[in-house]
């Protein structure tokens, strides 16, 4: 990996029950780092899901919460990334055009993004579309980014998905995430290699993963072989990528397949 791993963004603070420095530990553990998927609430509960003791981190879907609230009734929840200590948070408001439901102006969505940025989110999921200055934009409001992309259709060949990381790492992002539906075992293994190569050959760390039914095992192998973090479902809410575990199924194979 390299010198300075992601294991996940650095908390702002301790959770509800665990300091900093334990769940920093838990972040750079086998045993750790579930990233929950927050796809919809209220902005009175918004603060108690910040401090959920189940995960590690949060994924807040900005672009599910658009679909509800209006740029004034997001701020609310701008807010409450005010408050720390608080669970590391990612900031994701996916378009369309990237399997996410963000169908308005792009100057709009970039724009809650920083917003986001500046109120105190860890980090920004950014597209790989974007233009390259977007990454110096949303550091200089004080977020880390992660470039993510996605292919909902299939897994490329090793070629391709060797090409694109080594694109995506050029831009200068703090991490990546690479996502492609799979419809056989071998596409599983040409996605999860990319992660040790990421980090021993391109110096940087990398969430890879296949989508769907045949992808879902590569989810929680994608934690030992160097994954920072792996994102799963609350239970309850709705899901927010085809394929993902429950949080608590996530822990429970995490911990059976664990060495330490």
């Amino acid at each position: 990996m390299s010198a300075n791993p992601v294991a996940g963004p650095k908390p702002s603070g301790g959770s509800v029950q665990q300091s900093e420095g334990s769940r920093q530990a838990t972040l750079n553990s086998p045993r750790g780092r579930i990233c929950g998927c927050l796809v919809e609430c209220s902005s009175r509960e918004f603060p108690e899901w910040l401090h959920r003791p189940d995960v590690d981190l949060i994924e807040w879907r900005m672009d599910k919460f658009a679909e509800k609230y209006a740029m004034e009734g997001m701020n609310s929840f701008f807010r409450a990334l005010s408050a720390k200590p608080r669970l590391p948070v990612i900031a994701t408001n996916r378009p369309v055009r990237e399997m996410g439901a963000f169908a308005g102006p792009e100057d709009l969505r970039l724009g809650m993004l920083e917003e986001a940025a500046k109120s105190g989110v860890d980090w920004i999921d950014l597209e790989h579309d974007v233009g390259e200055e977007h990454i110096a934009r949303f550091r200089q409001a004080g977020a880390k980014v992660l470039l993510s992309w996605h292919n909902p259709v299939e897994t490329p060949s090793r070629g391709v998905l060797r090409a694109k990381l080594e694109s995506m790492r050029k831009t200068g992002a703090d991490a990546l995430k690479i996502a492609t539906l799979a419809h056989s075992a071998d596409d599983n293994l040409r996605v999860l290699e990319l992660i040790p190569l990421a980090g021993k050959e391109l110096g940087i760390d990398l969430i890879a993963f296949c989508m769907g039914p045949a992808g879902k095992w590569s989810r929680m192998v994608s934690i030992f072989m160097g994954s920072p973090w792996t994102y799963a479902q609350f239970e309850g809410q709705p899901e927010a990528a085809p394929g993902q575990l429950t949080v608590s199924g996530m822990r429970a194979l995490i911990s059976s397949f664990a060495w330490e």
